[in-house]
């Protein structure tokens, strides 16, 4: 077997295995009890179905970066063309973003199923295949969505993690709190998911495929749409992809808890927490800033759209580390820091800094998964709890959550020399460069600047109250740590959370990752449209402010909490509630929900029923009771019908005199 079909083979098995072992598991769990499937067997399937699958990403992954692979492997017909529309395709795409996604995915996955095994042991022979089956769908749905060749095949695997999310939200359903957050995530994701949708058919009829590779990629479609000035769905060729670009945009606002549609993943945190370290922290919320990644090329010829990517990253990532501030459970500080960082890495793809957003997608998989892991250790030492008032004294009693927790969280915070400062710091330079060429980028840069500072008090408020000072509960008192299905994945997120930022260390003058980004043919066109440079020269200065204001937020927030034994925020004002609100977000859209969108609903129901039903109805109603008037004169009876014949003539004779003047 060549070393090409080698690479072939296993970027179609990455997806392929752990979706075999979801359909394994749930077929092992309708047989019989007896002969069906318990926990251990599904939790043995599960983790080596990743395990395979973290193996063969390592070794695409490989094959990628000393052979700049760059193809579609796997290509076959789905639907075969229709009159002059092309072939539906799907197939495999095998290039440095997705080999370096797929890696992402499957170290987090796997590390995630491992501590699983830890913080789900109470759940059962029922529980457990259920849970795991989920996560193996997801993980190989989420495979699939990274390696898809096209944006159909994007958008159908795009739809499948959304369904994961929604089960494991869920997962514990017989707690009100769990299935009204399920609901909500889907609910809110699926209208963001309707724009995307509109999307993918714009792309369809305006350009005529969906391919995001070769001569007929939907890119070199677009771009020879805007050379020759067509027009393209009845408007010009760069309204049209601008338009196509926002439509695609919705999708990713919804998936990535982006503003205004962020308020499902906080209320997702009912679900367990190694589920939100997988999904709503490291993988299903990449989703969105993933497909951005890939389709860079289409947001290149729009400086527009790119602009409004920009402006809601920047705008997303201080407004949600702003609510980080005052949460007091350690699971929704984390969520308002996941939607915080995912607005950094959009403002960088608007900005230009492909390299920047795909560094801090990286490396803040690591360290946030880290942090809802260590998080979940916590939790599960003082039986559940969550509220971080709760906490305290616990860096003595759980010492490898401690520090490893700690790295997190300096990587969080943008402290140097831990990964989250490096990649931190090529978003806001990406935004800092190309505001030479855009000025309206120097206000997103600066709502990031200030989210620097916010970041490091809430991160560190966090420490505090965890881990420092003296323990405020029995439960803190007597809490201690798991075994080693909680120690292997920690210290593995630990030790990247510390070295992974060196990879793309570019004030060091490392820049491997990307030079292995840049092997792409595909990224070089988009770096080249969208008219921004993404090597950027070296601030220094930028450097240092930014690690600056980090440590000074970090400090503070430190200080102000550590051994605090009440909360603080029963001495703010009117700015405390409105954080603790979340902005009164929550109820707007409810309000939006329930008493516009409902009571139109009611209205527009009304119609339907009393006018468009009413006409009908009555106009069934006369046809009946005249058919019905009509059978009872068909008696049967002759001298009946003599009769009618007769009163008719006279009748007619009547009327016919009466206009023509006999009478």
């Amino acid at each position: 077997m060549s070393e090409t079909a080698l690479v072939e083979t296993a970027a179609v098995l990455i997806p392929t295995v752990p979706l075999a072992a979801f359909a394994v598991i749930l077929l092992g769990a309708l047989l019989p009890k007896e002969r069906g499937f318990g926990g251990t067997t599904s939790t043995v399937a599960a983790i080596a179905s990743v395990a395979a699958s973290l193996v063969l990403s390592a070794l695409v992954f490989f094959e990628t970066w000393t052979r700049e692979l760059d193809f579609v492997a796997v290509q076959a017909v789905w639907v075969d063309a229709i009159g002059d529309l092309p072939d539906l395709t799907v197939g495999i795409l095998v290039d440095p973003l997705s080999a370096l996604m797929a890696l992402i995915v499957s170290v987090v996955a796997f590390l995630v199923l491992v501590f699983s095994k830890y913080y789900m042991n109470d759940e059962g022979e029922t529980g457990l295949p259920r849970y795991y089956a989920a996560l193996a769908l997801f993980s190989g749905s989420m495979l699939a969505f990274v390696f898809s060749s096209n944006l159909l095949m994007a958008f159908i695997f795009f739809e499948l993690v959304g369904l994961c999310s929604y089960l494991l939200i869920g997962f514990w359903y017989d707690r009100p709190s769990a299935a009204s957050a399920a609901k909500k995530a889907f609910l809110v994701t699926r209208f963001g998911d309707y724009f995307f949708l509109v999307g993918v058919a714009a792309v369809f009829a305006g350009f005529g495929t969906f391919a995001f590779h070769g001569d007929d990629s939907l890119f070199v479609a677009a771009q020879s749409a805007l050379e020759a000035d067509e027009t393209v769905l009845g408007v010009s060729a760069q309204t049209a992809v601008t338009v196509v670009a926002l439509l695609i945009l919705g999708g990713v606002i919804g998936k990535s808890a982006q503003f205004p549609l962020h308020t499902w993943l906080p209320d997702a945190m009912e679900g367990p927490t190694p589920v939100s370290a997988l999904i709503h922290a490291a993988t299903m919320v990449a989703a969105g800033v993933y497909l951005v990644a890939r389709t860079f090329e289409l947001y290149a010829l729009s400086p527009t759209a790119l602009l409004v990517v920009a402006f809601v990253g920047g705008f997303t990532a201080l407004f949600a580390a702003t609510m980080a501030l005052v949460m007091d459970d350690i699971k929704q500080v984390l969520a308002y820091s996941t939607i915080s960082q995912y607005g950094y890495m959009m403002l960088a793809l608007g900005a230009g800094g492909y390299t920047a957003a795909v560094f801090h997608l990286m490396n803040h998989a690591f360290f946030k998964a880290l942090l809802f892991l260590g998080a979940g250790s916590v939790i599960i030492a003082l039986h559940h709890k969550q509220d971080m008032w709760e906490m305290g004294g616990l860096r003595r009693r759980m010492p490898v959550t401690y520090w490893t927790f700690l790295a997190g969280s300096l990587a969080l915070a943008g402290i140097a020399p831990f990964s989250g400062y490096w990649s931190k710091d090529e978003a806001l330079l990406a935004a800092f460069r190309n505001a030479a060429n855009e000025p309206l980028l120097y206000i997103p840069f600066a709502l990031g600047m200030v989210a620097v500072v916010v970041t490091g008090f809430y991160t560190f408020r966090m420490v505090a109250l965890t881990f420092h000072g003296e323990p405020r509960t029995d439960a803190a008192r007597d809490a201690s740590e798991g075994g080693i299905s909680v120690y292997v994945p920690l210290g593995v997120l630990g030790v990247l959370a510390v070295v992974a930022g060196f990879v793309n260390a570019a004030p060091l003058g490392i820049h491997a990752l990307a030079d292995f980004l840049g092997a792409s043919a595909f990224y070089e066109a988009a770096a080249a449209g969208a008219g921004y440079v993404d090597g950027f020269e070296v601030s220094y200065a930028l450097s240092v402010a930014a690690l600056v204001l980090a440590v000074a937020g970090s400090a503070a927030g430190f200080k102000l909490y550590v051994g605090a034994d009440e909360p603080l925020k029963t001495r703010g004002g009117a700015t405390t509630r409105v954080l603790e609100k979340k902005y009164y977000l929550d109820h707007f859209q409810v309000w939006l929900a329930e008493d516009v969108t409902y009571r139109f609903s009611k209205l527009l129901n009304m119609f339907d029923l009393d006018i468009v039903d009413g006409v009908v109805n009555g106009t069934s109603r006369v046809s009946l009771g005249s058919g019905d008037a009509i059978r009872r004169m068909q008696t049967g009876v002759v001298a009946h019908y003599a009769a009618i014949i007769i009163l008719g003539t006279v009748a007619l004779v009547f009327i016919v005199g009466l206009v023509g003047g006999w009478f």
